[in-house]
């Protein structure tokens, strides 16, 4: 059964339709999935059951998904659109049979390969080789199977070296291309993409897309999430717009794409105050929250004409301008799956509970994704007006509810009117401090859980010395290295006085236990990462309350 506005389409239009008169291979009817959950933080068991026998517990009803009417042909490239929350990962979490539907009915024919999230089926303690196995039963395959397709998995993902190596060992790209070449090993009857494609390099990419032209032409179904119109239009033969559970137009990709962008895109009343800003009338976001359409596709235009330290993926696709080169601009995101690496285990899949606040923030890039991980709230605080104008730029154009950025200097804060947060980051920090003792100290006050640390390193004098007030030589155990930031010109950090104070490892990690951290731990990091990181010049410590 056609939905109505795959009807109305039809009648509309007349694009090439290879597969139209195919077989369904997926047929959703009436489905939704709700979520229901406690409306305060409730931090242990003890205190939930203590709650409920009290009548305490308020819980709050979340809806995915409502009422969705999906139909989709073999061989058909099916793309999905919307913003973030729309439902787009539930909506191929419930079609790959990950999770079940609150109501409604979800038939499937033929066996189903789901790329669904970076990481999905493996264990970060398990070598490649071992994940390929593990990942591999997940998706249907024999052991005799495995064995057979083994090599042709490790060719495709150009892991030969690596898959007897722990997967925490593994760069992002690296993950990547062994879960994709598992996953599409053989022919599936339906693909699965949602998106994680966009994190794999150049070369991958076009190796990826040519497997999936390929399994096209043989009947492959693929289902494909993606925030990149233009590879929509590219690829798909239809595709669905998702907004706030509910499927809002299907059909014509350039139909679809071209409503979609109108929705935000309407104009809106605006006014000039007296001081010449601009007071926004506001209307519905997607996610429920309010803020002016008009003025972020502005500030995606603002910020495409402007060089980045970063590289942002903006919410319609296109990326902002780095002046960072290739080959050092990769390091922001090696940093990001070292900390995923330590945050995934303590706080899992649901971040809907967990506070952080990035110190130092810069232009927003590790807030913001924080802030996408689903965390209740994050601020990123920085002392320089011009990078938190950066950040409320980056803010405006994602239009997160739960992501906010203030000036503000850590070192002469007052501590007392801020709560203490899950999660504190302190990346890049340090060097450009004069008291980077009391910086750590401040962050320690304003941790709940885990402080992590990034800053290059200075090498680990050894020996023993003589010191006033000593009797005797004492040996030596750490240092701060002073660096004259004119000798480092590439170096973005520095206090006011023109010199960074770089710490060395052994008295980063004595610091932050004295400072009353119960344990500290280097984040071993990845293979095949930015040289500072791999040759330790540069380094994340994790300090656990």
């Amino acid at each position: 059964m056609l939905t109505e506005s795959e009807v109305t389409v039809k009648d509309a239009n007349d694009w090439p339709r290879a597969w139209e008169g195919a077989e369904v291979v997926i047929r959703l009817e009436n489905v939704f999935v709700e979520y229901i959950a406690p409306r305060e933080r409730i931090t242990s068991f003890k205190e939930y059951i203590i709650r409920l026998i009290q009548r305490r517990v308020r819980h709050e009803e979340f809806k995915a998904l409502r009422n969705v009417n999906i139909e989709v042909r073999q061989g058909e490239f099916f793309g999905i659109i919307g913003r973030n929350g729309a439902g787009k990962s539930t909506l191929l979490k419930i079609i790959s049979r990950v999770m079940k539907p609150t109501g409604g009915r979800v038939w499937v024919k033929g066996r189903v390969a789901p790329l669904l999230e970076l990481g999905a089926g493996f264990h970060l303690e398990l070598t490649g080789r071992e994940n390929v196995y593990l990942n591999g039963t997940l998706l249907g395959y024999t052991h005799a199977e495995i064995d057979a397709l083994f090599e042709s998995i490790v060719e495709f993902a150009g892991l030969k070296d690596f898959i007897d190596v722990p997967l925490r060992s593994y760069s992002t790209g690296m993950a990547v291309r062994l879960g994709f070449a598992v996953a599409t090993a053989t022919r599936p009857d339906i693909l699965i993409v949602d998106e994680v494609l966009a994190v794999g390099d150049e070369q991958f990419q076009e190796k990826c897309s040519a497997r999936m032209t390929e399994y096209r032409q043989s009947g492959t179904t693929i289902l494909f999430v993606t925030h990149d119109s233009k590879l929509a239009l590219r690829l798909c033969d239809r595709v669905t717009w998702l907004d706030r559970g509910e499927v809002r137009l299907n059909g014509d990709p350039m139909m679809v794409i071209d409503r979609y962008h109108e929705a935000y895109q309407q104009k809106t009343q605006t006014k000039l105050n007296k001081s010449g800003s601009l007071s926004l009338s506001k209307h519905s976001r997607t996610d429920g929250t309010t803020e002016d359409a008009e003025l972020s596709e502005r500030s995606e235009d603002e910020a495409l004409g402007k060089e980045w330290f970063y590289r942002f993926v903006l919410p319609s696709g296109r990326q902002t301008p780095c002046y960072l080169q290739t080959s050092l601009a990769g390091i922001h995101d090696d940093r990001l799956l070292m900390m995923t690496s330590v945050l995934q285990p303590l706080f899992g899949e649901d971040w809907k509970q967990v506070s952080a606040l990035d110190l130092g923030c810069h232009e927003g890039f590790f807030a913001l994704k924080l802030a996408e991980k689903g965390c209740r709230k994050v601020l990123g605080i920085d002392a320089a007006p011009e990078k938190i104008a950066d950040a409320e730029l980056i803010r405006r154009i994602y239009r997160l509810p739960n992501l906010s950025f203030s000036v503000a200097d850590l070192l002469h804060i007052d501590l007392d009117q801020f709560e203490k947060f899950d999660l504190v980051l302190m990346f890049d920090l340090l060097p450009s401090l004069e008291n980077p003792i009391g910086a750590l100290r401040a962050a320690r006050t304003l941790t709940k859980q885990i402080l992590l640390v990034e800053t290059k390193i200075a090498p680990d004098p050894h020996g023993t010395g003589e010191m006033s007030g000593h009797h005797s030589p004492v040996q030596r155990s750490g240092s701060f290295a002073l660096v004259d930031q004119d000798e480092q010109p590439e170096d973005h950090a520095g206090g006011s006085t023109g010199f960074s104070l770089y710490p060395t490892q052994e008295t980063l990690i004595r610091l932050m236990k004295r400072l009353g951290f119960r344990r500290v731990e280097v984040v071993h990091p990845p293979l095949d990462v930015n040289e500072q990181l791999a040759t330790n010049k540069r380094i994340i410590v994790a300090g656990y309350v």
